[in-house]
């Protein structure tokens, strides 16, 4: 059993305790059997692990080092712990050898009660198997003010790949597709050490370059859904190269016609949707083909069908677009509402783009996606800039994976209307302070992009 495994059972484990403490008497079986189940798994890992250590840092759970992902089958455990540690202001509990039922029904006990009472009844009985090791200030005002400068790195090398390859496109070159393979790699190790960083960088929407902007957007947003669902390191490889390549097939479109400012003719709009067509072929040409290319190809051709069978380009009735499609999909349409275009100067706020993907479930969009794509980037998706009931414009910085609709904040502009380099804000943890409503960071003169450089 590996690590991150055995990590992932240990909090499945716990979960059940904790909420079994909640509702029942520390003496009732339910209980008695649900710590009786961890203490005879644990016991199996202190054969090989010496200890078993949870540390919560960044609101992640990491289990002896290993970080565990929040994924669909272990979100609500993960969940739950990260809200329970977070409250009591603890970095970590290790578990030691030697450990019995009763120790541990009677920290699960005291783990789901306010810090205060948490502190005072830790303090007064002996948990002599259980090591606690709280936040201390500075730590905490470290935790949200790391820059994420190798996010950043990977970012912007990913989007030159990205540019040259489709300019050497657009320009009849040869492309060799081996380049994108390592950087979508990268791209895969920084989202599974902190997809809230690399997600951040999405905010990032260069005008006058938004077909490499959006493309790469796309892929990274398409890697974090896909994480979160689950799929293993190989998978993601093949979907970030997907989402990186799906629109590829407009190097064939006119420019004039991409840019175009004005609503299209019907003309224009059926030579536009040419470019799922057109992708197949761009694909065909590079150089390197193999199993990603064709799982690449799939995506570039049916990225514009929709859930209910409608969309473009036409398909017979049994035809399924690929997992693969779907996700990306619902990238695409969130990155192109929430970017300014030519034909659409003032995008969407992020909140609302993600109303639009969630009214349009079973109709355009996969509903299981659709649900983990929301839950994934929050009511408020970093980027947002909030109205706070203090009359302070705050931007959200990272998510609360346990309170999707309190992030953590950023104080831009004061109560005054003048920008500030406020403070940073956990809103879940906030009794006082409350949101709102979202509002459009043009209003204020903000570009919240510059706050993740």
């Amino acid at each position: 059993m590996t690590i991150y495994t055995a990590g992932k059972t240990v909090v499945a484990l716990l979960y059940p305790l904790l909420k079994a403490v909640q509702v029942y008497d520390i003496k009732n079986d339910v209980v008695i059997n649900s710590a009786k189940k961890f203490v005879e798994f644990i016991e199996d890992l202190f054969s090989t692990i010496s200890s078993l250590e949870f540390v919560r840092y960044r609101d992640y759970i990491f289990f002896n080092k290993q970080r565990l992902k929040y994924e669909i089958d272990s979100y609500a455990n993960l969940t739950f712990l990260n809200n329970q540690l977070k409250n009591l202001r603890i970095k970590s509990i290790t578990f030691l050898p030697g450990i019995n039922q009763q120790e541990l029904i009677d920290f699960a006990d005291i783990l789901i009660k306010d810090k205060v009472t948490f502190l005072k009844h830790f303090v007064l009985k002996r948990y002599p198997h259980i090591n606690v090791q709280f936040l201390k200030a500075h730590e905490e005002a470290d935790e949200l003010a790391e820059n994420g400068e190798a996010a950043k790195k990977t970012y912007f090398k990913a989007l030159k790949v990205t540019k040259n390859l489709m300019q050497n496109l657009w320009t009849g070159r040869p492309v060799d597709v081996k380049s994108s393979r390592r950087i979508v790699y990268s791209l895969v190790d920084s989202i599974s050490r902190d997809e809230f960083g690399i997600l951040a960088l999405t905010t990032i929407k260069n005008f006058d370059e938004y077909t490499f902007n959006h493309s790469l957007n796309v892929g990274i947003l398409a890697l974090a859904l896909g994480q979160r669902i689950g799929l293993d390191r190989k998978s993601l490889a093949r979907l970030g190269t997907s989402g990186i390549l799906h629109d590829i097939g407009k190097v064939e479109i006119p420019k004039e016609l991409i840019n175009k400012t004005q609503k299209l003719t019907d003309q224009e709009w059926e030579t536009l949707k040419l470019h799922s067509n057109f992708g197949v072929r761009e694909i065909l040409k590079t150089r390197g083909l193999d199993e990603i290319s064709m799982v690449a190809i799939a995506v570039a051709y049916q990225h514009h069908w929709n859930f209910d069978g409608t969309g473009y380009p036409l398909r017979e009735k049994d035809e399924e677009p690929t997992l693969f499609a779907r996700i990306v999909r619902i990238c695409d349409s969130y990155d192109a509402m929430t970017t300014a275009r030519a034909y659409q100067p003032v995008p969407y706020l992020p909140h609302f783009a993600l109303r639009v993907i969630w009214s349009n479930q079973n109709r355009l969009f996969d509903p299981v996606l659709s649900k983990v794509f929301t839950q994934l980037l929050g009511i408020y998706p970093v980027g947002s800039c909030l109205e706070l009931n203090t009359g302070e414009i705050g931007l959200v910085m990272r998510q609360n994976p346990s309170t999707i609709d309190l992030p953590i904040v950023k104080i831009i502009v004061d109560k005054n209307k003048k920008k500030v380099d406020g403070k940073t804000l956990d809103l879940g943890m906030e009794t006082v302070i409350k949101i709102v409503r979202p509002t459009y960071p043009q209003i204020h003169g903000v570009n919240p992009a510059a706050y993740f450089l």
